[in-house]
């Protein structure tokens, strides 16, 4: 009985935590993963060599709670719309995940 117990809580667990819980793996960056909470930034770009990030910044997300309920729109366009950008300079995401129970993606980004 304990075997099974032990089995569905694991289950559970990775189900979960491959939802919505789960980073970007196309991404260039993809920082490091806690089982237990995340909290990370990275760039969605790689060409940084001579970017000037911009006077304006803007953001757009994406929630997911409980694995189970996921909302939201973390593009591009509706950061730059949300920033007032008309050129955009350079990109990065930001990730949170607090036990599987909430995470978010957030999408950044620079221009004028």
């Amino acid at each position: 009985m304990k075997r099974v117990a032990l089995f569905l809580v694991v289950a559970a667990v990775v189900v979960v935590m491959t939802g919505c819980g789960a980073v970007v793996a196309l991404a260039p960056v993809v920082p490091p993963t806690g089982a237990f909470f995340t909290a990370t930034e990275a760039p969605l770009d790689v060409d940084v060599d001579k970017t000037q990030l911009g006077s304006k910044t803007g953001k757009a997300a994406t929630h997911c709670v409980f694995g189970l309920v996921a909302f939201g729109d973390a593009s591009i366009a509706t950061a730059a719309r949300n920033g007032n950008i008309k050129v955009i300079n350079h990109a990065d995401y930001s990730s949170l995940n607090v036990l599987g129970l909430y995470s978010s993606y957030t999408t950044i980004v620079y221009g004028d």
